[in-house]
């Protein structure tokens, strides 16, 4: 036994409580003329329902699809930027070997040893002494 579908939709209930009574009060009226068009005003009043209803189903599934599309969009931007954040995290990741340059390697020695002598004069100066504590007496 195939399981059947059901099918949802969001309907105004007011127009639909309306024809209720309308059908309602023509059961309990009993004239057949009166109940001819009171019959032919619950069909033209149904009719309307079900084009409003039509209308509405109809928009709801066009903003849907539109929403399915921006959803594709948006998906694709953000693989695409995923996408951008791992090449450069590689690229990060793998640094380009160092070229020595003579002359920057001899800048590099002499900074070097200006600051190795500067660091020694300076201590020499100074001549820094231990410092010794003494104990606390009470």
């Amino acid at each position: 036994m195939p399981l059947e579908e059901d099918e949802y939709e969001i309907v105004p209930v007011g127009p639909i409580r309306r024809i209720e009574k309308r059908v309602e009060k023509m059961e309990r009226s009993g004239s057949g003329n009166e109940m001819v068009k009171e019959l032919i005003e619950v069909v033209r009043t149904n009719q309307k329902i079900i084009d409003e209803v039509v209308k509405i189903n109809s928009e709801m599934i066009n903003k849907v699809s539109e929403l399915s599309a921006h959803v594709t969009q948006m998906t694709e931007k953000l693989t695409d930027f995923l996408e951008r954040v791992e090449i450069g995290e590689a690229a990060e990741g793998v640094e380009a070997p160092q070229q020595s340059n003579p002359e920057v390697e001899q800048r590099m020695q002499k900074l070097e040893k200006r600051i190795n002598s500067m660091l020694l004069s300076t201590m020499k100066a100074k001549q820094f002494k231990p410092v010794v504590r003494k104990p606390l007496t009470m």
